[in-house]
């Protein structure tokens, strides 16, 4: 167990709040919620998974450091978890919240090779039990809703859909920026070479030389410009057809 609430630099991270792990890129808490009536937590979290391993999860409270509060997994979907803490005391104060990779095979190694000569026979079993993070919540800075909370697995999914939704939306927005920003550099590099190209009409041989090869590079930077719009472009397209599968998705559920 991981856990420690004096030794975190930070007690609360906020929503949308990426935190980078070696194991898999980056987790985000997308939803945080406290119902004070079933003494619950419902986090949404999104990670950015490097591979298909199995996640576990160990929640504590500062008010009672030494239990285990139970957490269940509501839903799983394409990186996105929906787990809820229970148990919590009315005055937790703060959460910390460990996430383990877990290896499906246990490790054997021979422990003599490692650690000496000896020709004995000896191994040990280890266990692939691997911290991503840990995540802090703080009470008095999570959003407390009345109820109990208590949803059916279709509105975890209406709920996880429409974070996919805002997600890629945001992202088409990112890529939008990023045409409009090569698009003006690439203006501004064309228009510099055709200042290049009109001085050469004064130039003798030898500045002409020199201004061939500057204008080679300005052409090299226009193709890089073309080719990184075009890019961009693509992975737009690629979202808006993700998007158009996430409505369609929106509607299907919404008629059962």
């Amino acid at each position: 167990m991981n856990l420690s609430f004096t030794s975190a630099k930070k007690l609360t991270i906020n929503l949308y709040e990426a935190v980078s792990s070696k194991i898999t890129g980056t987790v985000t808490i997308e939803n945080r919620v406290y119902h004070a009536a079933n003494s619950s937590l419902d986090m949404v979290i999104k990670m950015d998974q490097t591979d298909e391993e199995e996640v576990s999860f160990v929640a504590q409270e500062k008010a009672n450091p030494n239990i285990k509060l139970p957490v269940h997994l509501l839903y799983e979907d394409d990186g996105y978890y929906v787990v809820r803490i229970s148990d919590l005391s009315p005055n937790w104060e703060a959460l910390a919240f460990d996430l383990y990779q877990e290896n499906e095979e246990k490790e054997t190694v021979n422990v003599d090779d490692v650690t000496s000569d000896s020709e004995t026979d000896s191994t040990e079993e280890i266990d692939a039990h691997a911290l991503i993070t840990t995540l802090y919540s703080d009470q008095r800075k999570t959003k407390s809703e009345e109820g109990k909370g208590i949803k059916t697995k279709q509105d975890y999914v209406l709920l996880v859909n429409d974070l996919e939704k805002d997600f890629v939306k945001e992202k088409m927005k990112n890529y939008e920026k990023a045409i409009m920003v090569e698009a003006k550099h690439k203006r501004q590099t064309q228009q510099e070479m055709n200042e290049l190209q009109r001085d050469m009409k004064y130039q003798v041989d030898e500045e002409k030389a020199d201004t061939e090869s500057k204008i080679a590079m300005k052409k090299d930077a226009i193709q890089s410009s073309d080719e990184s719009i075009q890019l961009y472009e693509d992975e737009q397209k690629s979202l808006q057809e993700k998007l158009q599968k996430l409505n369609e998705k929106q509607q299907d559920l919404a008629m059962k």
